[in-house]
């Protein structure tokens, strides 16, 4: 129901626009609502854009909140695959929240958020949940998800590996902005595909002052998050690098996590463990043993996936 004018803050009394469609006891609670509508768009793909299809197909309209339930519901009977969208709206001030997540009409992948968060909020009783909300729940979420890839990170050298990255060096400029998912390197190149060495930061100051800089004799130096040429670059040289990233930062329903074989199971215990700790429940440590138990089983299954045959023989490198 809608208010009319301003609540008498004297009288403490509302007056409503027009009469509730059911009586209402004397204490009755009232509950103020920004919105009072619902949107409801669907596009082909996972990105919104105002210009999707608003839904019912061909009807601009907007779905009153149905304040009786606690899902305002839309049956879309056309489409059955793209994505669904949603926003709140104040017909009456024509102020919009932000869209929703997408909302695959095919479902979301075992590996989403979505379906984590379902797994998470399964394990707690509804007294529990009022306790727990979505901000913590993707905290909770996002560090477990950065303590297993950190620790994929150590046993396994190709699987956190984007694409190739390139830098190119401007005369009299040593050090360049690194990824921002950086996390170490695994390989540094020059245009002619040749590695290039690495040299300890106490060892700049003499190189540098040597001078002669040329793609065959430099070496790189990692300070921060930046990558650093010694001796001075003085030309326009292209060099090639390969680096384990960081877990991406998850923040949305749809987003997936990325980590070998089907390892994403432990991550709900992690979240148990905090919500434990938040909830003063006993032992939430428990929770933790079982998530450092399934990230220690990714680091065993996952330490070697290629097809090469280990070698116990001395490297050839090893002959002087």
């Amino acid at each position: 129901m809608q208010i009319k004018g301003t609540p008498n803050t004297t009288t403490q009394t509302i007056i409503l626009e027009a009469a509730t469609k059911f009586a209402h006891s004397q204490d009755t609670k009232v509950t103020i609502l920004k919105y009072n509508q619902v949107k409801f768009y669907r596009t082909a793909t996972a990105t919104y854009s105002s210009s999707g299809t608003q839904l019912p197909i061909g009807a601009e309209e907007d779905y009153n909140i149905q304040a009786d339930q606690y899902y305002t519901l839309f049956y879309d009977t056309v489409n059955t695959t793209g994505f669904g969208w949603f926003k709140f709206y104040n017909e009456e001030t024509t102020v919009a929240t932000d869209e929703s997540n997408a909302i695959p009409y095919a479902d979301f992948n075992e590996y989403s958020v979505k379906k984590i968060f379902d797994s998470f909020f399964s394990l707690l009783n509804n007294k529990e949940k009022k306790l727990i909300d979505n901000d913590d729940a993707f905290r909770w979420l996002n560090e477990a998800y950065s303590i297993a890839q950190n620790e994929l990170n150590l046993v396994n050298p190709e699987y956190a590996v984007p694409g190739e990255v390139t830098v190119t060096t401007v005369s009299g400029t040593q050090e360049y902005d690194l990824e921002d998912d950086f996390s170490d390197l695994v390989s540094v190149t020059n245009s002619t595909g040749d590695k290039v060495p690495n040299i300890e930061l106490k060892d700049i100051p003499k190189s540098d002052n040597e001078g002669g800089y040329s793609i065959d004799s430099v070496s790189y130096f990692l300070r921060k998050a930046k990558i650093g040429f010694s001796p001075v670059p003085t030309s326009a040289d292209i060099y090639y690098i390969y680096y384990r990233q960081t877990a991406s930062t998850l923040s949305s329903y749809y987003d997936d996590i990325v980590l070998p074989d089907k390892n994403y199971f432990p991550l709900v215990d992690f979240m148990m463990y905090k919500a434990g700790v938040k909830l003063t429940k006993p032992n939430p440590e428990k929770h933790l043993e079982l998530f450092t138990a399934g990230v220690n089983r990714m680091k065993l299954t996952s330490n070697k996936q290629n097809s090469n045959e280990d070698s116990w023989t001395i490297s050839d490198s090893a002959n002087v």
